[in-house]
């Protein structure tokens, strides 16, 4: 298994769209894609302008795939207008035990 924590500052202002845009991204990518296993988006309890995406896939090829789907790009281009420039943040993890 494969993860990837992701870390993002927003733009003040955006809030709303930017969990409106995520979310689509988020659903369409455990709906649509069979490698994509959990995608989670979580807001950061210190900074209301911070969150943390969380997936995971059931391999690096399924993440890499994950990057050309119509969803993933409608979110970049979306990003771009919410996702302060520079503060993006990618860690790329083997996922070694997961309890549920």
């Amino acid at each position: 298994m494969f993860s990837r924590f992701v870390t993002v500052k927003i733009k003040p202002g955006v809030r709303e769209d930017f969990l409106a845009a995520i979310t689509r991204n988020a659903d369409a990518s455990v709906r649509d894609e069979p490698g994509c296993v959990r995608f989670d988006v979580c807001a950061d309890r210190e900074d209301p302008l911070r969150f943390h995406l969380y997936e995971v896939y059931t391999g690096a090829e399924a993440a890499e795939a994950h990057r050309s789907t119509p969803h993933f790009l409608a979110w970049r281009a979306a990003a771009d207008q919410y996702v302060a420039p520079g503060t993006q943040v990618n860690h790329s993890t083997d996922l070694v035990h997961s309890a549920h």
